[in-house]
């Protein structure tokens, strides 16, 4: 069993929790007992807290918009997954907790809190995705995306493994041929890269075009590679 001291105490719980609390002082207590008072606190009295506050505070985070996440292993790097009671918000490639919580925050304007329970299905849904290259069977919430937008993410979801359109294709199938750069932007926009696969959109010029995830055309370049797409008729090295 790991042992943590106050120290960490403090320091994880205000990485959990400080955005939920919007920035209040946190007064930590356990059985009554103000936790500076302690001397040794396990891992699971830190999560027996979390979870109590969690649901003491479940109004409150419907309120502020809280996002929860979780994190796996994934051969591409560690994957972050914020999602909501209707889906997957964002997925991202991070370091820490500490950088994927700032990005969520700058990007959304949304506080991010790691759930140290996360649903099953959801764990196992990733799993499949991550490993087998399974379709996402998950839900994926774009309530924060616009009309268009979320017009675009739709047409990309029916993108077949393997295959690649361009971003003039899209737009010719939403019905505004026109709008090949107004797709490359939403596609540049997208919260949920790999679940909603993005990188099968490629330039008509044969152009691989941008990337959003870390790693950028690269990481866009091998991920095609994996799936078995034909690159012959794209300009890469």
């Amino acid at each position: 069993m790991r042992v943590a001291n106050t120290v960490d105490l403090k320091n994880r719980t205000n990485e959990l929790l400080r955005h939920a609390m919007v920035g209040e002082p946190i007064i930590i207590t356990l059985r009554g007992k103000p936790a500076a008072a302690l001397t040794r606190l396990t891992e699971s009295d830190l999560e027996s807290f979390v979870l109590r506050h969690a649901s003491a505070q479940s109004s409150a985070d419907r309120d502020a918009g809280l996002w929860r996440y979780t994190s796996l292993k994934t051969s591409l790097g560690t994957a972050y997954v914020a999602y909501t009671a209707q889906g997957v918000a964002h997925l991202d490639l991070a370091d820490s907790d500490e950088s994927f919580a700032r990005a969520v925050r700058r990007r959304f304007a949304r506080p991010a809190m790691r759930d140290p329970r996360p649903p099953a299905d959801l764990r196992r849904f990733l799993m499949a995705f991550f490993t087998s290259g399974a379709p996402f069977r998950g839900g994926v919430d774009l309530s924060l995306v616009g009309p268009f937008e979320r017009a675009v993410l739709e047409q990309l979801r029916r993108i077949p493994r393997g295959q690649v359109r361009t971003y003039r294709e899209i737009a010719a199938a939403l019905g505004h041929p026109s709008a090949s750069r107004a797709v490359g932007n939403a596609c540049a926009k997208n919260p949920v890269p790999l679940i909603v696969p993005c990188h099968r959109v490629v330039r008509s010029d044969g152009g691989l075009g941008g990337y959003s995830l870390r790693g950028g055309r690269r990481l866009k370049q091998r991920l095609l590679e994996l799936e078995g797409a034909d690159l012959s008729i794209l300009k890469v090295s």
